[in-house]
């Protein structure tokens, strides 16, 4: 094994640390701040395939014996269940952060405006009058 500091930016010409940086972004790229729900909705995905091949199995050897398939076909609904639900709430996230970026962009090129409220365009308030 070769030590770390060998792979450090400092020993590397700038078109590598260039080249290093734009795969570390691409590599990145879906996570929009959320990379342990990107990972729990990788293995769910993982889990239900592997662990669903073997219910269908199941399910599909035991049809001819009454209900038996029944167990196995609630464990494959609810792998089913808990990876769509897992995914739902990713693709949520996403959607929110995309819109994050989508208005922080959109609003960096553009002025300020007035919102009616002269505290706020910068005019001084009269004095409060005196109450009787």
């Amino acid at each position: 094994m070769l030590p770390p500091i060998l792979f450090s930016k400092k020993h590397r010409s700038d078109e590598e640390v260039a080249e290093w940086e734009a795969k570390q972004a691409k590599i990145s790229k879906g996570y929009y701040g959320s990379p342990w729900l990107s990972a729990l909705v990788t293995f769910t995905g993982f889990a239900a395939a592997f662990i669903g091949s073997f219910a269908v199995l199941l399910v599909i050897a035991n049809l001819r014996h009454g209900t038996v398939w029944v167990p196995y076909a609630v464990i494959l609904a609810a792998l089913a269940a808990g990876h769509l639900s897992l995914r739902a709430a990713l693709y949520l996230v996403h959607r929110r952060a995309k819109r994050r970026s989508m208005s922080a962009s959109a609003d960096a090129g553009r002025p300020r405006r007035a919102t009616g409220n002269p505290a706020s365009a910068g005019a001084s308030l009269p004095p409060p009058s005196p109450q009787r």
